[in-house]
């Protein structure tokens, strides 16, 4: 997916058309885009049917209610921090009175959300365009843009000095 077709993922006519595709069957993919393409631009079917299947496969991780609300990229989706585990890191730097936490490597946002719904202030910072723009996205949709500055970013880059904690876990392909 190309920066372009991500952001036609979230302006109103993509965001219904994904919408509509919650439940659709994966086996049954030609048809639907046989169909969608009727009304909508090929591009932006493609992506939204793309975005439809990751959302699917990410319930496993994110569970229904916030998966169908997120965005992901293939690779994003795969090296995701399960919810359950970024819960239980960000519950364990709240505890430990962390209100600030630099979040590196960042990729699609999962734990930055995580340390966000503690109440913990975040800069989440991934030097892919494409990454970064998703868990921006991310942050909005599930609310939590208030708490979590996303930065298209080189981690070395990044002055910490002014965050509690620093979180940083890298792509591992």
């Amino acid at each position: 997916m190309t920066p372009e077709d991500f952001t036609a993922l979230l302006t109103p006519e993509g965001r219904t058309l994904l919408d509509s595709l919650r439940d659709y069957d994966p086996g049954k993919e030609l048809a639907v885009a046989t169909r969608l393409r009727r009304d909508h631009p090929a591009p932006l079917v493609s992506a939204a049917l793309g975005q439809a299947r990751l959302r699917q496969r990410a319930v496993a991780k994110f569970g229904a209610e916030d998966a169908f609300r997120m965005y992901f990229t293939p690779g994003g989706a795969e090296m995701a921090t399960r919810a359950s585990v970024a819960a239980y890191r960000a519950g364990r730097l709240a505890a430990l009175g962390v209100r600030s936490v630099a979040d590196l490597c960042c990729g699609i946002g999962g734990d930055a959300l995580a340390l966000a719904r503690r109440g913990i202030r975040v800069l989440a910072v991934d030097r892919d365009p494409l990454t970064a723009a998703v868990a921006r996205a991310n942050a909005e949709a599930l609310g939590l843009a208030g708490l979590v500055e996303v930065r298209e970013e080189d981690v070395a880059a990044v002055d910490t000095s002014g965050y509690d904690a620093v979180f940083v876990d890298p792509a591992r392909r």
